[in-house]
Parts: structure tokens; sequence; C-alpha cells
């Protein structure tokens, strides 16, 4: 089974099927802005590593 996390309607629907409370718009935007700066913050920290590791594999 796809579950494509999406929008509320979706993750509320998804909430459902798990049998777990469901959560109000305004907090999964909340939560969503949360998560979205963890994860640039995690994304730019790899591809700045991925860059010094291809540099460094270049200059060997």
């Amino acid at each position: 089974m796809k579950v494509s996390l999406g929008r509320p309607v979706k993750v509320n629907n998804f909430l459902t099927i798990l049998n777990i409370t469901l959560i109000a718009n305004r907090n999964l935007k909340k939560i969503e802005a949360r998560a979205r700066e963890d994860i640039m913050k995690i994304s730019n920290a790899s591809s700045n590593k991925a860059a010094i590791d291809a540099y460094e594999k270049e200059m060997e």
C-alpha cells in the first residue's frame, strides 16, 4: 500500500487507518514548518559532505 503524506486530509486519513487521534490542519502546518527547517539543515550538511568528499577524491 502506497501512502502519500502530503495534504492535511491525506495525513488525517492515514492516521484514521492507524486508529490515531487526528491532528488539526493548523497544527499540521506548524509541525511541517519545524520539520522543513530540520530537513534543510540535514540536507545542507549532507550536500556539503558529499562536495568535500568528491573534491578530496578528485585531488588524489
